[in-house]
């Protein structure tokens, strides 16, 4: 459907007025305190006080929509007219003009480049080496640990999609470095949320220690990635098809290289970002779901069971993996691996009541969409009957959002879900894990979802490798 066709339909849709909910300053100063500790949490108590839009002037006036409306209308409908805000300048010492960053014509360019490689058509290709991966954190983590403490699992699952990542888009070993990218990555995004939490008042040009840090982590990852295209161009093999590969070989119209070195550096360092951290926390919060609910733990095994029965998976599984995929998709309903998609307003926009000036800052809030219960009831409760072959079709458009929607959609979506499930359905195959303690885990939104502690599970064997 094209952006006219969408607009058209969002207008013959049924008219409904929204008011803009807006705070005294006394809420404003106890709701920057809330979103200092916890943006996600505080901006889902806002909005279910006060409704679907909400203006906020401290520390930085901005809007947040959480309606699915208006989610098309950023998304889709007025896409160009909401471009990404300028809150993503503070990932670009890490990312340069990597598609995570850039926007207008450098951002058109390389996701045209980029996107052939993750259709969903070819995405199967990479299911032997996801499942390799799996396997290799069973044999080198996992065995050792049958019968002993408990393991942190958000920790190993960090490890494996980066070792995935490493072996499915670049053909190169990342176990070596994996330590070393996973800490670069914490650090800057970590400090990217101070920054953009603190509405300019901390700038990246101060000469205090977390900059400090941040830049240096930024030199790691940059070295890391430098070494990946050098040892790549050395071992160049021209019948390759790693993504690394393919886009090192990649020529423009009159011949030259479709990319200079350091845009490949920085569409690098995007894949990696993108292709291991939301995947790895979507896996974690799906076993920290698990844990607590025994009944769908038990309709998994039963699907792994009949499907799987201790074989590896296989492309022709992976459709077979019904309830595995619904888990998944519940999952990222309840923590979406992305919380908070910030845009800017280009040109003054009216609708639905509401009129939005140039330069409006916007906030869209997946957690806080995911959890309406207007479109979800009993939102908080985790239910992947939600996802039933019978029941997705008639999910709300645009309520549900853990990949984005319409033109900035994620690119890697076919290949995370992939992994995803692949990677859950060998996990409940081979072990049965039980939560170290029974106390809830709370969130920790940085750019991404991330628990507010390890996922500690003690790892028993249900059947042998």
């Amino acid at each position: 459907m094209d952006a006219a066709l969408d607009e058209e339909n969002e207008a013959a849709a049924p008219a409904r007025r929204f008011q803009i909910a807006r705070l005294t300053w006394r809420e404003e100063l106890a709701h920057f305190r809330g979103v200092l500790r916890n943006y996600a949490d505080a901006s889902l108590v806002l909005h279910r006080r006060l409704g679907e839009v909400i203006h906020v002037r401290f520390p930085d006036p901005a809007v947040s929509l959480v309606h699915p409306r208006h989610n098309r209308r950023v998304l889709r409908s007025h896409v160009l007219n909401y471009p990404k805000s300028p809150e993503y300048e503070v990932l670009r010492p890490l990312l340069g003009d990597g598609i995570f960053v850039s926007d207008g014509e450098v951002w058109t360019r390389q996701r045209r480049i980029l996107a052939p490689e993750f259709r969903a058509a070819v995405a199967p290709r990479f299911i032997p080496v996801i499942a390799a991966d799996v396997e290799a954190l069973f044999r080198e983590r996992w065995e050792p640990s049958v019968g002993g403490p408990p393991r942190d699992l958000s920790d190993d699952l960090m490890r494996l999609t980066l070792w995935v990542v490493g072996d499915a888009i670049f053909a190169q070993d990342f176990r070596g470095s994996a330590d070393a990218v996973g800490h670069a990555l914490e650090v800057v995004l970590t400090h990217a949320t101070r920054l953009m939490l603190s509405g300019g008042l901390y700038k990246a040009w101060m000469p205090t220690p977390g900059n400090r840090r941040a830049r240096r982590a930024e030199r790691e990852l940059d070295a890391i990635v430098e070494r990946l295209i050098v040892d790549a161009r050395a071992a160049l093999d021209p019948s390759g098809q790693d993504v690394l590969t393919r886009l090192l070989k990649a020529k423009d119209a009159d011949g030259r290289p479709a990319m200079s070195d350091r845009q490949l550096r920085d569409e690098i360092k995007s894949l990696v970002l993108a292709g291991h951290e939301t995947t790895s926390l979507a896996l974690a919060w799906s076993l920290y779901l698990l844990g607590d609910h025994p009944e769908v733990h038990r309709r998994l095994v039963e699907e792994v069971d009949a499907v799987l029965g201790g074989r590896t998976p296989t492309a022709d599984d992976v459709p077979r993996l019904v309830y595995t995929r619904m888990v998944f998709l519940e999952a990222m309903r309840l923590y979406p691996p992305v919380p908070l998609v910030p845009r800017i307003l280009r040109e003054a926009d009216e609708f639905d009541g509401i009129r939005l000036e140039a330069g409006t800052k916007i906030t869209l809030l997946p957690y806080v969409t995911h959890r309406l219960a207007e479109f979800w009831p009993r939102p908080d409760e985790f239910d992947p009957e939600r996802f039933a072959p019978g029941r997705i079709d008639a999910i709300e458009p645009y309520s549900y959002l853990p990949f984005l929607l319409g033109r900035r959609a994620c690119l890697g979506e076919h290949f995370a879900m992939l992994e995803g499930i692949v990677a859950l359905a060998m996990i409940v195959d081979r072990y049965t894990l039980t939560r170290a303690d029974r106390a809830p885990i709370a969130t920790r939104p940085i750019s991404t979802l991330r628990m507010a502690r390890p996922l500690r599970m003690r790892v028993e064997r249900r059947r042998r490798g």
